[in-house]
């Protein structure tokens, strides 16, 4: 089991983990794995705290090969640069799931239309002759007696 021992500046440091007590200066407590990876952003830093017998942080996958909801933005962003997809600016966690949703369900390929061009009729050009018809007009109408 890991061990977390508190190396701060003070004798004492309250723990933050609701089990109440204090991390008392240079005395290692044994934790759980599950306890450390759940507390692990709080005793990471090794100014103050120094971890022994860490077997690391590990990740399942959900049945359905997604990150499962424990995930973090940050793991859910590596596992999709690790599978070939891309992030950019602010992304929430409902938006990188379902970037990972795409990834794992690509879009079908849209079919590509090809349109037939039929050829255009060939135009015969008629020479119709126009015949001029003179129209008889009275040259008396408006024509005052």
């Amino acid at each position: 089991m890991p061990t977390v021992t508190f190396m701060g500046p003070f004798p004492t440091r309250r723990r933050l983990d609701k089990k109440g007590g204090m991390w008392h200066r240079g005395v290692a407590v044994e934790v759980s794995q599950e306890w450390l990876n759940q507390w692990r952003s709080r005793v990471s830093n090794p100014r103050y705290y120094k971890i022994e017998g860490d077997a690391g942080e590990t990740v399942d996958f959900g049945s359905d090969g997604i990150p499962d909801s424990g995930w973090t933005k940050k793991d859910i962003t590596t596992w999709i640069k690790e599978n070939g997809g891309e992030t950019t600016g602010y992304n929430t966690k409902k938006k990188l799931l379902d970037m990972v949703d795409t990834i794992l369900n690509p879009p079908a390929p849209e079919p590509e239309v090809v349109e037939e061009v039929a050829p255009e009729p060939e135009v015969v050009e008629e020479v119709i002759e126009d015949t001029i018809v003179e129209d008889p007009v009275d040259e008396t109408l408006g024509v005052e007696e």
